[in-house]
Order: structure tokens, then C-alpha cells, then sequence
């Protein structure tokens, strides 16, 4: 494709050099820069991409886009106002525009956007054959996975995936749309046929994040001018507002009130839930085999974006009874008196929700072991501390992702929190230790609830990720408890 059609679109300030020349691909990282290719240096948040432009350019890039002046002798170099942007631009008109080729639904929110990710496709793969799915746990469809380092892509890796996808033959795509990623145009010009906003509570902000709430709930809000119709669940305090902001028209759900689509005689019990979908013209009831009231509301999500795209109610009763979510309520096989489950409730409104619902079914005592991300939100930390303190029976503070920050003193913050209960507490800041603690002291019918993790097979410290994976962890601890 020439320049000149890879451009369209674009607010160019100035070229120098031929643009009559041909772009075999797309590259923000100057090491996967071709020869042919457009480098776009981007001025990110930890680096700028203007730093690597000549290595790009011994790469083999024909052109680049800047936001700096540059020095560029006879290369042909693009001057624009934002980078992003025009990467955005550049990969919708390079890749023909997948996302209009496929029914793609978009799920935002803090939380419960991989469960009901996994539902959608549990209930459109029964329904249509095979379906694509984007998010936390990287990128399916057909046979091909790729692992992701970010749950929503950089645009140019976005709708290259989404060409693939489209080519593949593949009809519905569902992805997770990420606040950063909406705010950071890795979204810009794709085109939804659904948007979903689960929920929103204080998370993801901090330096390498959101500066404020504010920005958070506005950057969420930008998917519903991306999308021709949205879902939002109006028991969310903060609903109004994405409603108010959106451009297309808007489904209402709840589970509390009247909406357009709603969740009626709710029955809960510990391994999961029934109750009745009602809206849009269906009502039937639903059988899930997931535990708590959050994972009601991912259904709801699920049955409403499965209807709206074309399934039926038989194709959503199947999907929801045998859908399986990796690191969700997910209960590990330990042959033992008590039970162990991998959670990666990371706030303190997921903590809370996890911890109030395994507690009201919960034969024995509810083992809380968990931590606090480092280089995030501080403020969460003597929340959650106050949280598992309130309604675990024992609470196990360790170590989780610490990245630059000292473990000790995230531990230390999490506890002036649990110190404010009557909780019953110990900190090992060892994750596996704390694991091995839980185990070994473990009575008969408690659930050892393992939050943070979930799908995560990694520790990340001082920049560093190693592999980490606690269902590993779970199966040696087992191993050495036997051999004692």
C-alpha cells in the first residue's frame, strides 16, 4: 500500500521527502521494524520512540511519523500533533478495517470483564462455531493463542489481530477494552457492534496509570462512541454518567431494579447460582455454576450481548452451565479436608465481594491469603487489610507483584488497615510460604482462598517477571505435606 493511502486521515503537518512509495508494514517498536515498513515514534509514558528512530531506520524503515523535529537528510519523515492518533489511523487503513468484518463486542469495566468474557464465548462457540476472544488471558481463536503483554493491544497490533481474525473466517470477536487502552487510542477508529460497562471502582490509578477517578470513569466512558449499541448495569453508582456520555443507544440491566433487561428470583448457594433472565422479549431461567452475586451480573452481560448477537436461549443455557473461567472461583483438585481456590480479586471491592460470598456458604473457615500490587493505588491497601479482616476467619498477608516497591512496606500499609478489626492475622511476606502456612494449619472444611493472582503465571520484583504459578505452588505444597 503507498504512504499516501496509509496516511488518509491523518493531520499531517508537514512531509519531507517522496511519499509515492510503498509501506509493507506497521511498527512503534523500532526491533520489529522491516524493510518497508512505517515507524511511528511514540512519546509513551516510561520512553519516547523518537530515541530509536535511526534504529528504525537501519532496520530497514521507509518512513516514520513524529511529533519532534527530527534530523532525516533524504528519509521521508511525517510531522504530526499526536502519534497515537496516527498510528490508530495508519492501522485501520493498512489492515482494510477488520473490526467492520465481525460482530466484535467490547466489555469495559474494573471488574468482570474476562469472566464474562469467557461466558459469551462459552454460549456464542455452542451457538456459531468458534469465536475469538481478547483480554487478561492473550488473544484465541481456531488453533492460534498469542500471549499478550498488555490486555488490550497497541492499535497497529490490534487491527492486525483483527485482520487475522477476519480472514480466518472467523464471525464474533469478544474483547476486554481496557481503560488505558481507550485513553492511549489502542482502540482509536475501531468499530464495535457492542459495548459493556460492568462496573467501575477505585483501581488503576496512580503514576503509571490514571492521575484521578475522574479520568478513570471518563476514559471508560469513551467506548460507548465506539460502539452501535451498548449494555450498562445501572446498579453501578456511576452508570448515569456513562449513559449520559454515550452516542449510541443503551440497554439497561440490573439486578435490583427495573431495567430493560433484569435478574429475577436470585438463588444463591455455594458452588454458583440460578435465577431468571428477563428482557428483550425472553424469559427463562439461567443455571450457573460459578459462586457469588458478582458472577450473576457477568450472566446477565452474557445472556443480553449473546441474544443481541444472535443466539438463543438454548445456546445460553448450555453455555452458562459449563462455562469455566481459568483463575476465576477457580477451585483447585487437593483431595483433602479443606479446599483451596485461586481468585485474582485484586481491589477492595472484588476482595470484598469474593470473600462476603464464599463466607455465606462456606462449611468451615474462610483462609484469606493475599497482597497488594506494588507501583498502584496505596490507598487500597489498608482498605483490603480492613476487608479480609472483617470477613475472613484468618487473613495470610503476603507478597504479590511488588514490582519496584519494598513487599515489607506494602505488607505493613495492608495491615494498619486489618489492625482496625478484631480479624485474626499473620504477614509472610513469602507468597509461597504463606501458601504452605495456609495449607498446613488448614482445618477440616475450610476454604483457603488464594486472591490476586488468578491467571497469572508470574512474579513481578524490581522489573523483573518470574514464573509463578499457584496451581503449581498448591500441587508441591500437597506434595511436601504428604512426604511429612
Amino acid at each position: 500500500m503507498k504512504l499516501t493511502e496509509v496516511l488518509k486521515g491523518i493531520a499531517v503537518r508537514s512531509i519531507s521527502g517522496n511519499t509515492d512509495v510503498q509501506i509493507t508494514g506497521l511498527a512503534y517498536d523500532s526491533r520489529k521494524v522491516k524493510p518497508g515498513f512505517l515507524f511511528v515514534c511514540i512519546d509513551g509514558v516510561e520512553d519516547d520512540g523518537h530515541k530509536y528512530l535511526e534504529k528504525a531506520w537501519n532496520n530497514g524503515a521507509v518512513a516514520a511519523i513524529v511529533t519532534k523535529e527530527v534530523a532525516h537528510s533524504e528519509n521521508i519523515v511525517v510531522f504530526t500533533g499526536d502519534a497515537r492518533h496516527a498510528l490508530a489511523r495508519c492501522a485501520v487503513n493498512f489492515y482494510g478495517n477488520p473490526s467492520c468484518e465481525m460482530n466484535l463486542l467490547g466489555i469495559t469495566g474494573t471488574k468482570g470483564k474476562t469472566t464474562t468474557s469467557f461466558m459469551i464465548k462459552s454460549i456464542l462457540d455452542i451457538a456459531f462455531g468458534e469465536c475469538a476472544i481478547m483480554g487478561n488471558l492473550g488473544i484465541d481463536y481456531k488453533d492460534v493463542h498469542i500471549t499478550t503483554a498488555q490486555n488490550t493491544p497497541q492499535s497497529s497490533d490490534l487491527h492486525s489481530v483483527l485482520r487475522d481474525i477476519a480472514n480466518a473466517g472467523v464471525k464474533h470477536c469478544i474483547m476486554e477494552v481496557t481503560s488505558m487502552g481507550l485513553e492511549q487510542l489502542r482502540t482509536g477508529f475501531t468499530e464495535y457492534s457492542l459495548g459493556m460497562f460492568t462496573n467501575i471502582s477505585r483501581a488503576h490509578i496512580g503514576k503509571r496509570e490514571h492521575d484521578s477517578f475522574d479520568e478513570y470513569l471518563a476514559a471508560k466512558a469513551m467506548l460507548f462512541s465506539m460502539c452501535k449499541k451498548g449494555i450498562v448495569n445501572i446498579d453501578d453508582e456511576h452508570s448515569q454518567y456513562i449513559i449520559e456520555s454515550a452516542k449510541c443507544p443503551v440497554i439497561t440491566l440490573s439486578a435490583l431494579s427495573e431495567a430493560d433487561v433484569v435478574a429475577q428470583n436470585i438463588k444463591m448457594r455455594g458452588d454458583g447460582s440460578t435465577f431468571n433472565f428477563k428482557g428483550m422479549g425472553n424469559e427463562f431461567e439461567i443455571n450457573l455454576e460459578m459462586p457469588g452475586m458478582f458472577n450473576v451480573y457477568n450472566a446477565l452481560f452474557a445472556a443480553t450481548a449473546a441474544l443481541l448477537s444472535g443466539a438463543d436461549e438454548k445456546h445460553i443455557k448450555k453455555g452458562l452451565s459449563q462455562v469455566v473461567v481459568p483463575g476465576r472461583c477457580e477451585k483447585q483438585d487437593t483431595d483433602t479436608e479443606y479446599s483451596v481456590m485461586i481468585d485474582y480479586a485484586h481491589s477492595p471491592d472484588s476482595l470484598e465481594k469474593l470473600l462476603e460470598a464464599m463466607k455465606k456458604f462456606a462449611a468451615g473457615r474462610v483462609v484469606s491469603v493475599f497482597g497488594c500490587g506494588g507501583d498502584r493505588d496505596s490507598t487500597m491497601r489498608p482498605m483490603m487489610g480492613a476487608i479480609s479482616g472483617k470477613t475472613a476467619d484468618f487473613t495470610i498477608i503476603t507478597s504479590d507483584n511488588p514490582r519496584f516497591e519494598d513487599p515489607n512496606k506494602i505488607i505493613s500499609q495492608i495491615e494498619k488497615g486489618i489492625k482496625t478489626t478484631k480479624g485474626e492475622y499473620i504477614c509472610i511476606e513469602n507468597r509461597t510460604k504463606a501458601i504452605e502456612y495456609a495449607m498446613k494449619n488448614a482445618k477440616k472444611d475450610d476454604l483457603i482462598i488464594l486472591a490476586g493472582k488468578g491467571h497469572e503465571t508470574y512474579l513481578d520484583k524490581m522489573g523483573k517477571k518470574t514464573h509463578y504459578d499457584e496451581r503449581e505452588i498448591v500441587a508441591e505444597v500437597l506434595q511436601k505435606l504428604k512426604g511429612e
